[in-house]
């Protein structure tokens, strides 16, 4: 039976005179999701985090069915690798095209990225040019 001190607001192990920084906790979170790219809705990071992305979606664009077999040590490596790699052959066929559909849409998409991204530099470039004092 938990102890009489206890209360049931409390997790198991953890004192009423523990105090966490919720706000802190939250803004660390909330940086680490931004720094990994997995926010969608983030505000945009400074010029070395869009080169970074861009970096990575260079990286990434050319999807393949062709990936490298990992071999499993052992029996079941020796006689997996071989039928994995038959198999491979045989499903070459149906997966490909998928492939090469996603790697067209992922070039024409970094095509379109940059494209806009040019457009964006130059309304900047206009705005400022507008903002500043005329002679």
């Amino acid at each position: 039976m938990p102890a009489d001190d206890a209360k049931n607001g409390d997790p198991a192990g953890v004192s009423s005179e523990t105090s966490v920084d919720v706000e802190e906790l939250f803004r660390a979170l909330r940086e680490e999701v931004r720094r990994s790219g997995a926010d969608p809705g983030a505000t945009p990071g400074d010029e070395d985090d869009r080169r970074a992305a861009r970096a990575e979606a260079e990286r990434l664009w050319p999807v393949s069915a062709d990936r490298s077999l990992r071999l499993r040590p052992g029996f079941r490596g020796g006689l997996g690798t071989p039928v994995k790699a038959v198999l491979r052959k045989l499903m070459r066929w149906y997966v490909e095209p998928l492939a090469y559909d996603q790697r067209s849409f992922n070039a024409a998409t970094l095509r379109l990225i940059d494209d806009l991204q040019e457009q964006v530099d130059r309304l900047r470039a206009e705005l400022e040019a507008a903002r500043s004092p005329q002679p």
